[in-house]
């Protein structure tokens, strides 16, 4: 029988072969290319006049407010919502995404306006290198494109793509009958006169559904050969953590590096409970394995099938104590080969992140020295994939269990 989720019915099918895939992943990447002027396209200039539009035929919606920082500074926010799934995009943040709300309930990590800041409000330079965490506060956060991890050689933390503004003229949204689509491109600021990188981002979500898939196309700018090393900060850690929970990931305990000489757990983990008050910062860094049987699941089929399999797939997962609300992230082993958790309780909010990357947070110098360093040619061009979720389904959040541990 089918399976109902808000508008959107799931049926099992036949499993996709290699051409199928390839017209869906074609599909997905050229959607607001091949517009030729439908109604279904709105631009900045129509989100600035409206600011709400109806899209779709499932309650869906985008919005667009206008906030300020703490400084006053003005920044935007565009809402999109799916009939189940609700999300922000912040354009002057890098189209960060900046909440994750499942059914009204929030599904990402509780933070203070205090932390959304312009990107001109924050001196990236600041404390050795670590400004970036002035300013942190979206649900899924972009690292790189210049460094993933420890600063210095010349690399601010986890470099300048979230702090910089898109060119709110090429943003669009897009619906049609599988779901609704975004997209915006950004000029990366770097640490020189001109932007080295760009990026073309596409966020999509089928009508109903509880996920989202992330797409992002980097672009040597530049004359000279770059390194490429980003990844995501994912916070999928709301108030139905708040109770406690756990870690479920597609690697061994003891396979788990925890770095930067903090303080060794019992269990890594284990996620504790908020009333168990502060936790000192700590990260693991481990190498995932391959996780099978991804699209098994209707829920997950269509997005996972429109990503490249060559090097099969990462799942990750945070689940509460109740094992009924959960939030993972898939991405191909081909664009993130690499994983760190991130664990803490302080008086600025209640973290435990996951974060697909492409190296091991060490210095530059390190990376290359290691054989870890993506180099992409002057004018070259480099795409990623990684589908954020939040479920409160416990047969999914089961299953994904089983498949996450039997690799």
């Amino acid at each position: 029988m089918p399976r109902i989720r808000g508008n959107t019915i799931f049926t099992r099918r036949t499993p996709l072969t290699c051409a199928a895939r390839a017209r869906r992943r074609a599909s997905f990447t050229m959607r607001t290319e091949n517009s030729n002027g439908n109604e279904s396209l709105w631009r900045w200039d129509e989100l600035q006049r409206r600011r709400e539009i109806p899209v779709g035929a499932a309650g869906g919606r985008a919005s667009l407010k206008v906030r300020r920082d703490a400084g006053g500074a003005t920044l935007h926010e565009i809402e999109l919502h799916n009939g189940a799934l609700t999300f922000t995009v912040l354009p002057e943040r890098g189209l960060d995404i900046g909440e994750i709300v499942l059914d009204g309930e929030k599904m990402s990590w509780e933070r203070g306006d205090s932390c959304l800041l312009h990107p001109d409000r924050v001196d990236l330079t600041a404390g050795g290198g670590t400004g970036w965490l002035q300013g942190f506060y979206a649900a899924v956060a972009s690292i790189g494109p210049e460094l993933f991890g420890t600063p210095g050689e010349g690399y601010t933390l986890h470099g300048t793509g979230s702090y910089s503004p898109a060119d709110l003229r090429s943003i669009a949204v897009w619906a049609d009958e599988e779901g609704l689509t975004f997209e915006g491109s950004v000029s990366v600021v770097g640490y020189g006169e001109r932007p080295q990188f760009g990026k073309r981002v596409r966020l999509f979500t089928r009508w109903g559904s509880e996920c989202l898939l992330r797409e992002e196309t980097t672009t040597n700018l530049s004359d000279r050969a770059l390194t490429l090393d980003d990844g995501y900060h994912v916070q999928l850690c709301g108030p139905f953590l708040h109770e406690g929970g756990r870690y479920v990931l597609p690697v061994s305990s003891e396979a788990m590096l925890l770095r930067d000489n903090a303080p060794p757990e019992e269990d890594p983990l284990r996620i504790p409970p908020i009333s168990e008050g502060l936790s000192p910062i700590r990260c693991y860094q481990y190498v995932p394995e391959a996780v099978r049987g991804l699209e098994e699941r209707a829920e997950l089929r269509d997005y996972v099938e429109a990503m490249p399999q060559r090097a099969g797939f990462a799942a990750e997962m945070v689940v509460n104590a109740s094992g009924d609300a959960a939030g993972y992230v898939i991405r191909p082993l081909s664009a993130f080969p690499r994983s760190l958790i991130a664990k803490e309780i302080s008086e600025y909010g209640f973290m435990f992140a996951l974060e697909p990357c492409r190296t091991r947070p060490n210095r530059m110098s390190q990376k290359h020295t290691d054989g870890e360093a993506f180099i992409l040619p002057p004018g070259g061009s480099d795409t990623t994939q990684c589908l954020i979720g939040v479920t409160q389904d416990r047969s999914l959040i089961g299953d994904l269990e089983k498949k996450i541990h039997r690799g």
